[in-house]
């Protein structure tokens, strides 16, 4: 695991145990809203905690495109590397 993947692993988990505190050590495969049940504000309210913690804005797209864990850091980390000319 990459440096910027292991840093966005740790702040989205974070802001999911601010929104869902029983979450703690869930695995990267849990989907985020049929298994643990978080609905619209705790998504909106997860993404804000998330777009603090690594200064980061996170489209619409990328919550679209992420059902799990491990899906929503992976997308989280596109937005982090650093775009080739």
């Amino acid at each position: 695991m990459t440096d910027t993947a292991s840093t966005v692993e740790k702040a989205v988990r974070a802001a999911l145990e601010s929104v869902r505190p029983d979450a703690a050590g869930i695995d990267g495969s849990t989907d985020l809203t049929s298994e643990l049940g978080l609905d619209s504000l705790q998504v909106m309210d997860m993404v804000m905690e998330i777009e603090d913690l690594l200064d980061v804005s996170v489209p619409v797209e990328t919550l679209a495109d992420a059902r799990t864990l491990d899906q929503l850091c992976a997308g989280i980390v596109r937005l982090k590397e650093p775009k080739s000319a």
